[in-house]
């Protein structure tokens, strides 16, 4: 009879997207909740990274069979340095930004690569 501390092993989903795809969906994640939460706020550095790896790991099905350390490497190497001063809402902007130039149009967890967006109803093109 199986014991309620077994752990149940899973094989990690699999990664069809484009890496660079992959950090763009993790910046506009993270710019949904610099927007959301106090986003009038000064942007710290130290903010940056914990953002990345929580947004990541919550994209990676909060698993930890998922992909969510290097999605966070990827994401991290896109996104730009904070700059003195900023506000949270400002770097929002920022990461939108660097998450179009990796080819991800749209923002947060139910957004699509640029392509599909181009072609939903309502998108708006820069």
């Amino acid at each position: 009879m199986p014991n309620c501390t077994d752990q149940v092993v899973r094989e990690g989903p699999e990664v069809t997207e484009d890496p660079k795809v992959t950090a763009g969906r993790v910046l506009a994640a993270v710019a949904d909740h610099l927007t959301t939460v106090n986003p009038t706020f000064r942007m710290e550095r130290c903010t940056r990274l914990v953002c990345i790896g929580a947004e990541a790991y919550q994209l990676a099905d909060r698993s930890l069979f998922g992909d969510a350390p290097a999605m966070s490497r990827a994401a991290l190497a896109e996104s730009p340095e904070v700059p003195e001063g900023i506000t949270r809402g400002e770097y929002a902007l920022l990461l939108r930004k660097a998450a179009k130039a990796c080819g991800y149009g749209g923002s947060g967890e139910g957004s699509q690569p640029a392509a599909d967006a181009r072609t939903e109803p309502g998108a708006v093109s820069d």
